[in-house]
């Protein structure tokens, strides 16, 4: 369910910091790379916390300082809000919870379990404050959401990660119904926090994107230059909430392998806004990164198959260029893509057969509908279908052997009593033999949701620079902030929690500044 629910989703210091940009190759890129502009005394615009964005990170910010008592204002440079989050699955991550007792069937999780999960899943990566500070925060982020009328009604788990115990990985994934106009998801999720927000009386202002942070004297970011030529000042506070880098070319080639050929073939499924600005704006006064080099991804066939809404596992193999397996295909999905692009080639292939083909029609979701009978994939040659492995290999461009040496393990294992995958025995269901001409099979693709790593923050939400101290006045939301995940994301949810917890926590933190 894990990935079904996700796909069908997305169908959808100023010479240290000058030096620092220049050695990523960033000098001169964009007005964001520049120095940040000295504070004039002079603003177009006044707000006691400007947020820079209205994804999930800003608005849950903006909503927390309004409430607060405090004036503020969005700039976006989008025409309307949702960032990334609006075209999510609108899940959180959280233990502990009334829900994940009844519809989780789990009753002695904890937030420190949850902690435990994502520390296996970081390997070493992460800051363990801030993800101690998410998972504590997390049920007490349902609370909020359901207080704008969100209300969770299933909640799931992440497929086995082979290097993580499975007593921490429990179903945890809140996934919320329709609200009250239809909306679904991330839809209803950020129309509950912009309708919370505009009526606590935020200001947003669309369509215009802040450039250049502006610092006084004392070294104080006190508001931000906008393409608009206006100047927008922050008595108390700047929170940045501009995403990730998803859409950078230039700072995928300096931290993100990954990035760089999902941008060179196409396949960023994040907004088009999402450029890197925040990170960038940080850099540019100073501030450290963490966690860079991150990915948030889905493929285009899960478990070796197109995915199936509604069929928690369908028989199919995963292969390399050379025809042979090299992962547990039910394992959580990040990882098995983790595993995809470390194959030669970045190449493998789902494998399955008419069984498989016969469960797929038009209902199957994905980055495009797929045809009742494959008819229009194998027309474009995204699906190959053959009466005979070898002749599947040989459209495939595999070797044969070793394609029918994979299936032939694989159903022997199957026709065993105790029907076990002997190389990879972590899987967990779906367990069937793929004997049943005509076989078929698609190339394995991933598909950008986001790039994991930014600016280096505490738990308060405030930037820390490469000396270790805060930036005074700069604080840091959702993923333009790094340091919470790793190489790899660690479950649908995740990215939704961070928002939810570091953007209340950055708010309520600035709202305790004084003016500068």
């Amino acid at each position: 369910m894990e990935a079904n629910v996700s796909r069908r989703n997305f169908l959808a210091g100023a010479g240290v910091a000058a030096a620092s940009l220049a050695a990523f190759g960033f000098a001169g890129c964009a007005p964001s790379a520049d120095k940040p502009a000295a504070d004039s005394g002079s603003w177009d615009s006044e707000a006691d916390i400007l947020v820079i964005g209205a994804g999930g990170a800003g608005l849950t910010a903006a909503l927390v300082a309004a409430r607060g008592g405090a004036k503020v204002t969005v700039l976006e440079a989008a025409a309307a809000a949702g960032g990334n989050t609006v075209n999510s699955s609108g899940v959180i991550q959280a233990a502990g919870t009334e829900e994940q007792k009844k519809y989780g069937g789990v009753a002695d999780d904890t937030p420190e379990k949850h902690v435990e999960y994502y520390l296996q899943c970081g390997e070493g990566q992460l800051n363990e404050d801030l993800v101690r500070y998410a998972c504590e925060q997390a049920p007490s982020c349902i609370e909020f959401m359901k207080d704008l009328g969100i209300k969770y009604e299933v909640v799931y788990g992440n497929g086995p990660i082979p290097n993580v115990d499975a007593e921490v990985t429990l179903p945890r994934i809140h996934l919320a119904g329709t609200d009250e106009n239809d909306l679904m998801y991330g839809q209803a999720h950020v129309a509950a926090l912009l309708k919370a927000a505009e009526d606590t009386g935020v200001e947003f202002v669309y369509k215009t994107a802040a450039t250049r942070l502006v610092q006084n004297a004392d070294g104080i970011v006190t508001g931000v230059l906008a393409d608009d030529k206006k100047r927008y000042r922050g008595k108390k506070a700047v929170i940045l909430a501009t995403c990730s880098y998803d859409r950078s070319e230039e700072m995928a080639q300096a931290f993100n392998y990954h990035m760089v050929q999902v941008l060179k073939d196409g396949r960023a499924l994040t907004a088009a806004t999402n450029t890197g600005d925040g990170i960038r704006m940080g850099m540019s006064v100073g501030a450290a990164l963490d966690g860079m080099g991150g990915f948030i991804g889905l493929s285009n066939n899960i478990g070796g198959t197109p995915t199936l809404p509604g069929v928690p596992e369908v028989p199919g193999i995963l292969v390399n260029k050379y025809g042979r397996r090299f992962v547990s295909e039910s394992d959580h999905y990040a990882w098995v893509l983790r595993n995809v692009f470390a194959q030669e080639d970045h190449i493998a292939w789902g494998v399955f057969d008419a069984k498989a083909a016969a469960l797929t029609g038009a209902a199957v979701g994905g980055v495009s509908p797929l045809s009742d009978d494959f008819s229009k994939e194998i027309a474009d040659g995204s699906v190959v279908k053959a009466e005979t492995i070898e002749d599947l290999a040989a459209q495939m461009g595999v070797p044969s052997k070793n394609v029918k040496a994979a299936l032939d393990t694989w159903n022997t294992d199957l026709a065993a009593p105790e029907k076990a995958d002997c190389l990879f025995p972590s899987r967990a269901c779906g367990l069937e033999a793929i004997d049943t001409p005509p076989y078929y099979a698609t190339r394995s693709y991933d598909y950008s949701l986001g790039a994991l790593g930014g600016l280096k923050i505490n738990t308060k939400s405030q930037v820390i620079d490469t000396e270790g101290e805060a930036i005074s006045h700069l604080y840091a939301a959702g993923q333009v902030a790094g340091g919470f995940m790793g190489s790899y994301y660690p479950g649908t949810g995740t990215g939704i929690l961070a928002t939810l917890a570091f953007g209340r926590s950055a708010a309520e933190n600035a709202l305790n500044e004084s003016e500068a």
